[in-house]
């Protein structure tokens, strides 16, 4: 196991800070203000939350939206994603 170290700024043209938006369901994250590449040697691999000493993982695949829905309620949410390219 490898202890990964976040980072705290952009890193290249994409962006890839978490954006956190409420829906009807719960939340939605997003990676960056505008959508981050799914390509073949350029993708997001997870996208995860932690809430209340828990924490929700979703893994992504090749062509899929960087995205995801979870279905929590909680005001203080805590947003991280994997680049392979630049990583947490």
């Amino acid at each position: 196991m490898e202890l990964l170290e976040g980072r705290t700024e952009d890193i290249g043209k994409e962006k890839h800070v978490p954006v956190i938006e409420k829906t009807d369901r719960g939340i939605r994250v997003k990676v960056g203000s505008i959508p981050h590449p799914m390509e073949g040697n350029h993708y997001i691999e997870w996208i995860e939350v932690i809430f209340n000493g828990r924490t929700f993982r979703k893994f992504l695949k090749l062509g899929d939206k960087p995205e995801v829905g979870f279905g929590i309620e909680e005001e203080k949410v805590e947003a991280r994603v994997y680049c392979n390219v630049h990583g947490l």
